[in-house]
């Protein structure tokens, strides 16, 4: 029997962070599948595809941008939230030819935003 549970994959390298999201989720009853760079996103979306991709931009072996590529060309339309501490207009704009659904500065979330994020897209 397969899971039926909304799915969310966390793309992060940051291990403190990736571990925050990851327990704030789940404890939603939302199932969490965590990247620590581009490639392991990519290969978690082509297995199990999320109902929601939470992506760090800067990343180890593979970028965010790459993950954003990767789904284009795949023609996935999940939803996507970028959240990096990159705040320039150039990526910002970068990742709306991506069709991000959210961009969102690290620095800027707590915890009490990141359910409320999520939340609004596994409706």
């Amino acid at each position: 029997m397969s899971d039926q549970r909304k799915h969310v994959i966390i793309a992060e390298d940051e291990a403190f962070l990736l571990d925050m999201m990851q327990s704030i989720i789940s404890k939603h009853g939302v199932r969490v599948s965590t990247a620590r760079n581009g490639q392991e996103a990519i290969d978690i979306i082509e297995k199990d595809p999320p109902d929601l991709l939470m992506l760090d931009l800067l990343m180890p072996q593979t970028d965010g941008f790459a993950v954003l590529l990767h789904r284009k060309k795949k023609g996935m339309t999940f939803p996507v939230v970028v959240c990096s501490n990159l705040s320039d207009k150039a990526s910002i704009e970068k990742c709306a030819g991506f069709d991000v659904s959210e961009y969102v500065i690290k620095s800027d979330l707590d915890d009490d935003q990141i359910w409320t994020i999520v939340e609004k897209y596994l409706k």
